[in-house]
């Protein structure tokens, strides 16, 4: 006799949310969720904090608007944010999941961000401006387009696959870039640098189309500033050079 394995509600691998305010109250109960106001939409808001962190999600089992304290769902198996609340009044944490996008992430953030150790190939849909830490570390990036244009607290971007600096944010605390081939470049300031030597790395062109070092540019660069040099038997190995 063939068994039917019995249907278990909000444990598939795609979106279901429910439809009735009586389905959204179960879940509330389910995970815990308190001090919380249904809306027309059947989205969410919660006074406090919500941690769905380490449950086996493969999907957020509710639409959250507005949450007042932190938002945590990491540990999962999230391939998506869809119903994350688009206003976090504390850090908003979905590291170690297995997303290739922020899409649906909040556009706004009273803390921390934290989508370290994912599969992420762009950090477009992040918020612009973060009143605490970054992390985007351990991902797939080779780029930092779209991500946020301030940081007050430590940016860490470190083991990805970043080739340049555009796009840096402007950065409050320390910077945190070791894993990534740049590094070659930037060891020898990153870590005690302020945005405005990264801007100026910028905007000396060192880098060009991802592959290319120019080295006139690079020499240029160390001396105005006072660095070393870093070296270029490493840089050959990843780089070509323009001499």
């Amino acid at each position: 006799m063939k068994h039917i394995k019995p249907y278990k509600i909000f444990e598939s691998a795609s979106t279901n949310f429910p439809t009735t305010k009586e389905g959204v109250i179960k879940v509330c109960e389910k995970y815990g969720i308190k001090n919380y106001t249904i809306n027309d939409d059947l989205s969410i808001d919660v006074d406090g904090g919500v941690g769905l962190g380490d449950r086996g999600l493969g999907y957020l089992p509710l639409r959250f608007n507005y949450v007042g304290g932190y938002f945590q769902c990491s540990f999962n198996k999230l391939k998506s944010l869809e119903g994350c609340p688009q206003t976090v009044n504390g850090g908003f944490f979905c590291h170690h999941n297995e997303l290739k996008s922020l899409e649906g992430c909040p556009q706004t953030v009273g803390g921390g961000f934290d989508c370290f150790n994912n599969n992420l190939v762009s950090l477009e849909s992040c918020p612009q401006t973060v009143s605490g830490d970054f992390s985007c570390g351990n991902n797939n990036l080779k780029s930092l387009k779209g991500c946020p244009q301030t940081v007050s607290g430590t940016f860490n971007c470190g083991d990805n696959e970043l080739r340049d600096l555009e796009h840096f944010p402007e950065v409050n605390g320390s910077v945190i870039i070791y894993g990534n081939i740049v590094n070659l470049l930037v060891y020898t300031f990153i870590n005690k640098a302020d945005s405005f030597m990264i801007e100026d790395f910028i905007d000396y062109e060192i880098v060009r189309n991802r592959d290319t070092v120019m080295l006139d540019r690079l020499q240029t660069f160390i001396r105005d500033n006072d660095l070393e040099m870093p070296n270029l038997e490493e840089i050959k190995k990843h780089y070509k050079i323009i001499e």
